[in-house]
């Protein structure tokens, strides 16, 4: 759990740095207020980061559903960001990362067909452990 944290943490850190030629810190909060209204599930952008690491045998499988669903998934209005990285020491296990709009969005984005090649596949037997974590986003880039 804890490598997965790390791994997770120096890959949004490269991402953000490579998205932006400076780092810019947010405005400070005005109050303990402001936070609540910026964690609000409904009005927070919400984070997915998957683990997941697939059967060997059905890896041309995986890699042509999941550009399907990456894909597809940034096209959906409330899709901020959806990233899949491959473990340099383990070939078949990867990491997702997913940024939505709200709520909203993400129960949008499960309703679609690219969605629905992932989890058919998870129900096929094509993943060996798949661990998925939500998180609210407070302090994301652009």
């Amino acid at each position: 759990m804890v490598d997965f944290r790390i791994r997770m943490n120096l890959f949004l850190l490269a991402a953000t740095l490579s998205r932006s030629a400076a780092f810019v810190p947010p405005a400070p909060l005005a109050s303990s207020a402001s936070l609540a209204s910026i964690t609000s599930l409904n009005s927070a952008p919400f984070a997915i980061m998957v683990e997941a690491e697939i059967e060997p045998d059905r890896m041309d499988e995986f890699l042509d559903l999941i550009e399907k669903d990456a894909v597809g998934s940034r096209n959906e209005p409330g899709c901020l960001r959806f990233d899949v990285i491959r473990d340099k020491e383990q070939s078949n296990k990867f990491y997702f990362y997913e940024v939505y709009k709200d709520d909203e969005a993400v129960a949008f984005h499960k309703e679609q067909d690219h969605f629905a090649l992932w989890t058919n596949f998870k129900e096929s037997g094509g993943v060996i452990k798949s661990v998925s974590h939500k998180a609210d986003g407070i302090f994301m880039s652009d």
